[in-house]
């Protein structure tokens, strides 16, 4: 029989894989990589469900977009390997888990604990986009981009965005995450 604690985790990780779709609608285009909302939920599903839900939220999510259903801030299908945004996406689940990982492992983390333990997600999601990035960029479709264009197209383009979704996700966690799990 399954416990009313995991269906509850089931109903939260489905719940995060919708709200990291609907951040993944809500983007700026640009080229190669839209900047999207999706990672503000990314960090939020490890802040709030922990390593192994948080991942699962994000996995759950990747399953969607991969299926065919379109919850990707671009193309959804199998075609999204060949994409310039498979590294980001790919790293969705490391950076929720990562989050996990170590917020729950703090008592009580304070804001610049978690500032910090979300920006290292920020950096998991920017270098293994990037790497995505290469690999689809120069060996798939062959246009060949340097190190430096890689770089700014890819990293630092997002730097800006990042760092607001990491204090809002820090704020939020600290705010609603810890006070409701040190009341149960």
């Amino acid at each position: 029989m399954i416990s009313s604690s995991k269906i509850r985790f089931w109903v939260l990780s489905a719940l995060f894989a919708a709200l990291t779709a609907v951040g993944a609608q809500i983007r700026l285009p640009m080229i190669p990589v839209p900047i999207t909302f999706q990672t503000l939920f990314v960090f939020l599903a490890g802040g709030f469900l922990g390593a192994r839900w948080g991942a699962v939220s994000q996995l759950f999510y990747l399953f969607l977009g991969f299926s065919g259903i379109p919850v990707f801030a671009g193309e959804s299908g199998p075609m999204v390997f060949f994409s310039p945004t498979i590294g980001y996406l790919l790293a969705f689940p490391v950076a929720a888990f990562f989050c996990g990982f170590f917020i729950y492992r703090a008592n009580r983390p304070s804001i610049g604990y978690l500032t910090l333990i979300y920006f290292g997600a920020a950096l998991i999601i920017l270098g293994l986009g990037v790497f995505g990035l290469y690999v689809v960029q120069n060996i798939y479709l062959k246009t060949i981009f340097s190190a430096k264009q890689l770089f700014l197209s890819g990293m630092i383009i997002f730097l800006p965005g990042e760092l607001l979704k990491v204090l809002i996700s820090a704020l939020a966690t600290k705010r609603l995450a810890f006070s409701q799990l040190y009341r149960m």
